[in-house]
């Protein structure tokens, strides 16, 4: 986990810089390769656990994985949001404590809202062939979301990016390439490191799941989250701090539409797709989490404690995992 969130930190810097360089936010490839490629860590821990690990286990933990970062999402990060943000206002850092929001921000939970329930419906058929159905109805909805996102502009110049770590520690010592080289430099060692650290963790989860007698799956849906949603989480965290509240809702709903289209399709052809209760606790959270959150963005006000309701479904997920074995 540790060698995976230095890697995850490492690879979000990287990418930020080179997307404000080559000026990626404000056009149509930026919108869609930018959560893309943030949300690399997870799709690495995905192939690394299908087809580098394999069997029933393998699939498990991949399966878990692209459930998990919309739980932890819906159920820890909005939380600590909202916690954020209420500290901010007795900080004085804000003027008040609840969240004041873009509407355009509804598109993206509309989506989630109607498609990510849908991820549990091609195993109730039994059949294969369903599932590349459905898979193709999730890319579909992807490339639909793609359209709709090119058309409306949503994606913003990224006006200001920090230097890469890399560049700030060389150019301290020695004379060292530009910043855009280190920044290049940086992101193939976070590629390599997430592909080292993701086959340690997906064997490590394996094991761990086996001698305690805990779900494989549902391991995995916590775990994994853990080490590769910090970085958005603590950038959520200290905008919604600041303030600056439609960059701190929209920086965790940027992937979780790959997770509602994108990744479900993914999982649907290169996986059985065998869900058990664990996947069905995770579409439960992240729906009834995301329609509440719906509900207040078409309003344009979020108050604080809207975004707290996900910590009870935190709580009662890690106890019927590490209290129930279930």
């Amino acid at each position: 986990m540790a060698l995976i969130f230095i890697a995850a930190v490492a690879f979000v810097n990287a990418i930020e810089y080179l997307g404000y360089r080559f000026h990626l936010g404000g056009s149509f490839v930026g919108a869609i390769l930018a959560p893309l490629f943030t949300s690399l860590p997870e799709l690495t821990i995905f192939l690394v656990a299908v087809f580098a690990h394999g069997g029933a286990a393998g699939e498990e933990i991949g399966i878990g994985t692209l459930f998990g970062q919309p739980f932890m999402a819906s159920s820890l990060s909005y939380g600590l949001v909202g916690i954020a943000a209420l500290i901010g206002y007795f900080a004085k850092k804000r003027s008040n404590a609840t969240l004041v929001v873009d509407k355009s921000l509804a598109i993206p939970y509309i989506f989630i809202t109607i498609l990510f329930p849908l991820t549990v419906v091609p195993p109730l058929f039994g059949v294969r062939f369903v599932n590349y159905i459905f898979g193709a109805v999730f890319f579909g909805a992807f490339i639909f979301y793609i359209s709709l996102m090119y058309r409306r502009r949503q994606a913003e110049l990224i006006e200001h990016a920090e230097e890469p770590y890399f560049y700030r520690a060389g150019h301290k010592v020695m004379a060292s390439p530009s910043p855009t080289a280190w920044a290049i430099i940086q992101l193939v060692l976070a590629v390599v490191l997430l592909y080292i650290g993701s086959t340690h963790m997906v064997n490590s989860v394996d094991t761990l799941s086996k001698n305690l007698g805990i779900s494989t799956l549902g391991l995995a849906l916590i775990v994994v989250p853990a080490a590769t949603a910090i970085p958005e989480t603590v950038s959520a965290l200290i905008w919604g701090y600041r303030g600056r509240d439609t960059m701190s809702i929209g920086s965790l709903v940027g992937e979780k539409i790959l997770y509602s289209t994108f990744y479900p399709g993914l999982g649907l052809f290169l996986t059985s797709w065998a869900l058990d209760i664990h996947a069905y606790s995770s579409v439960v959270a992240t729906t009834v989490i995301s329609c509440i959150l719906l509900f207040f963005i078409l309003r344009q006000r979020i108050p604080w404690w809207a975004l707290c309701i996900g910590f009870v479904f935190f709580v009662a997920y890690a106890v019927m995992i590490f209290a129930l074995h279930v």
